[in-house]
């Protein structure tokens, strides 16, 4: 009985990703203009002879005509004049054959044809071109055609001449502009929305007069933004019949409100008037000029929310709540973006990604760097609303460095030094978020006896155990099925989290690192290889294994459909034993797996121990000993020697034989190290005489004090002082 796939079956996914991408392509502007002779005879030939064998069912033949194609470096000009050409139909055709290096080869060519396709879609010349013969023509017939190609070639790229057009004098070309940004709907609604800032009256009342005519909601916070900021009359009461058209009575509504509400609404929503084949892009007014500026994908939705606040913020300088909005939104920029430098940064060192993109993060470092300390210019009650937008909302990565923040402001001690956000983190449902508020309460002072105090030790013992720890996020709707995995992965000591509702379980899989991603096959409303596909397309979990688990009798049909071991797919029989699946799948998956995440955590936990653990500091830390001491087996000095400072407090004898051990490793062990474990031993058997400890205590003391490091000596005599021999 087969109970893991490890062949190479990725055809099924493979060709759903391609078949999506073309569908994408052809709804993308540039995609109708004529083909020229672009593409070079020899490029043409062996593509035309490509498809032609393909057609005959002569495939071996087809892959090798269009290898030799792609050797001669086809350009993206050449491959979309020539899928022009050919037509989108025969890709897919080729793809749907379900060969993967065919299908490799034509997600080659539409990579090629997407750029190509970009190119030409932002050609400021050819934008200008058609635009001076749109607004020159006089038959009515012919400028409605010429618009309709311009918006399918060039889509809001012709936005800023439109814009330019609606500053003119004449009548004819504000009203023809109108109809042309008006075609565009919905996709000219934001960059209308920044035309409202501009200078030139005329710009303003026709982005008013556009925006009403579009009739789309997000328009009405801008609309009666600009209602209460500008000083014309005759703009105020357009804006605000605009808005009314759009939304009755929103006018009478506060402007800083809504802009708050909608700059909300856009930070948790990458998708928010967004379409999967537009650029991401963010859109400014310089005077009477609209421009626009390409941003990452990854950081569009906080930008976007960015431009609302600012907005809010201009009418209400003091409004807390956009303020500690704004806090929470630049923390999730930052968290994001080191994510996937994390991520490029691991792909260029498997070689599959360009060093070039890792440069170009690194050159935003600086910049990224004061998008993070924003923060550090709130209060501390504007921070502590912004971690609870961020807990409400479900971003822990933006929670945990805020949390990070409202550590390293003064508080005095006490039970009231502990703000109401890190309480409430204590207890959170992210393992991360309640490790912050946990350290963040061992370095305000606290005193024990606030709400939640009593789970701030178990969480930084919780921490302790990181560094060696894998993580597991399971997706499976029936919980008997979510437990049984659940204790498989145990056994390979991997502790799992598990979230039934598959939609719920991608957002957890993209807001931290797991280890190992396990799925059922039978995810409920979202398929298997939907999930498979969603997590595959997001930088964080590209390269994270997926354990597909499956029933014996639909185990054959998850090996074809869902198995790819190149791309970290493996099916698994839901009824493998524990021992099997360690052994054969998970620790070669887990071989390689980065710990130093979880070593940096074991050392917070240690240190924040260590400072608890000092006279006068009023927690009970016995809960967090059996932790310490495991941290003492941790490879890293950064975990064990603030493990060995805490057990010198916490005066712990369950410590002595692990502290023995590394004293007794010698030069193995460095001689920070053994020196802090003396001098825990020497803490906790304090007066004990030598009668009342190990003799392996003794002995491994009285070694060291023959040592030939002067720190060592020290420390051991120390010790046996301590000790009362």
């Amino acid at each position: 009985m087969n109970e893991v796939v490890m062949k190479h079956r990725s055809h099924g996914i493979l060709k759903g990703i391609l078949v999506a991408c073309i569908a994408m392509l052809l709804a993308m502007p540039g995609l109708t203009g004529t083909v020229d002779a672009q593409v070079r005879s020899d490029v043409r030939a062996l593509l035309d002879e490509g498809i032609n064998l393909f057609q005959q069912g002569k495939l071996d033949e087809a892959r090798q005509s269009f290898e030799r194609a792609l050797l001669l470096d086809i350009t993206s000009e050449e491959a979309l004049d020539w899928v022009d050409k050919v037509g989108y139909g025969e890709l897919i055709s080729v793809i749907r054959a379900g060969d993967d290096t065919l299908s490799g080869q034509m997600g080659t060519l539409l990579r090629l044809t997407s750029l190509e396709t970009k190119r030409r879609s932002m050609d400021e010349d050819a934008i200008n071109s058609v635009l001076d013969t749109y607004f020159s023509d006089e038959d009515l017939l012919e400028r409605t055609k010429l618009l309709y190609r311009a918006i399918s070639d060039h889509g809001v790229y012709l936005l800023p001449g439109l814009v330019e057009r609606l500053g003119q004098p004449e009548q004819k070309l504000r009203v023809l502009a109108i109809q042309a940004i008006t075609r565009i709907s919905d996709d000219a609604v934001l960059p209308l929305c920044r035309c409202l800032h501009a200078s030139e009256q005329g710009v303003v009342m026709g982005a008013v007069a556009a925006l009403q005519k579009i009739g789309h909601p997000v328009s009405v916070p801008s609309l009666r933004w600009l209602a209460e900021s500008t000083g014309d009359p005759l703009v105020r009461s357009a804006a605000n019949a605009a808005a009314d058209a759009i939304i009755p009575g929103s006018s009478s509504r506060e402007a800083y409100g809504l802009l708050t509400d909608q700059a909300h609404a856009f930070s948790i929503d990458g998708g928010k008037m967004v379409r999967t084949y537009h650029d991401p892009v963010v859109w400014m007014t310089d005077g009477g000029s609209l421009n626009w500026k390409s941003v990452e994908g990854w950081e569009l939705n906080e930008l976007r929310a960015e431009q609302f606040l600012a907005d809010a913020l201009s009418l209400n300088p003091s409004g807390a709540g956009a303020m500690a909005l704004n806090a929470c939104n630049q923390m999730a920029r930052w968290s994001e973006y080191r994510d996937v430098s994390a991520v490029i940064s691991n792909q260029v060192d498997a070689g599959d990604a360009d060093e070039s993109e890792l440069s170009n993060l690194r050159g935003r470092e600086l910049e990224m760097q004061r998008v993070r300390s924003s923060a550090y210019s709130m209060t501390p009650e504007v921070v502590d609303a912004a971690v609870e937008i961020a807990l409400t909302d479900r971003r822990p990565q933006a929670a945990i460095e805020l949390i990070k923040t409202l550590e390293s402001f003064d508080y005095s001690s006490g039970t009231s030094a502990v703000p109401g956000s890190v309480i409430r983190a204590l207890t959170y449902d992210h393992r991360g978020v309640r490790f912050a508020a946990a350290h963040a309460v061992a370095f305000m002072g606290a005193a024990p006896g606030f709400s939640n105090s009593d789970k701030v030790v178990p969480n930084l013992a919780e921490g302790l155990s990181d560094a060696s720890r894998k993580v597991a996020l399971t997706i499976f709707p029936d919980q008997d099925d979510a437990l049984r995995v659940g204790s498989l992965l145990a056994r390979a000591n991997i502790e799992s989290f598990n979230d039934e509702d598959p939609l719920r379980g991608l957002e957890r899989a993209v807001s931290f690192p797991k280890h190992i991603i396990a799925i059922s096959a039978e995810t409920g409303d979202m398929p298997a290889g939907e999930v498979i596909a969603r997590l595959r397309k997001d930088y964080r979990t590209r390269r994270t294994p997926i354990l597909v688990f499956a029933d014996q009798d639909s185990f054959s049909q998850a090996q074809q459909v869902y198995g790819d071991e190149e791309s970290g797919v493996f099916v698994v029989n839901r009824a493998i034993d524990a021992l099997r699946l360690r052994n054969d799948l998970l620790v070669g998956l887990l071989a390689d797996s980065d710990s130093s995440n979880g070593q940096a955590v074991a050392a917070m936990a240690a240190e924040a121990l260590h400072r608890m653990s000092m006279p006068g500091g009023g927690f009970d830390l016995s809960g967090a000993v059996d932790g310490a001491i495991r941290a003492l087996d941790d490879p890293s000095d950064a975990v064990r020697i603030p493990a060995c400072h805490a057990l010198a407090n916490l005066r712990s004898a369950a410590a002595s034989d692990a502290l023995v051990r590394i004293v007794s490793e010698g030069d193995a062990a460095s001689v920070d190290l053994r020196e802090a474990a003396l001098t825990a031993l020497g803490n906790i058997h304090r007066g004990a005489g030598a009668g009342g400890v190990s003799p392996a205590v003794i002995d491994a003391v009285k070694g060291a004090m023959g040592s030939s490091e002067v720190a060592l000596i020290q420390a051991a005599s120390r010790a046996m002082g301590l000790i009362g021999n």
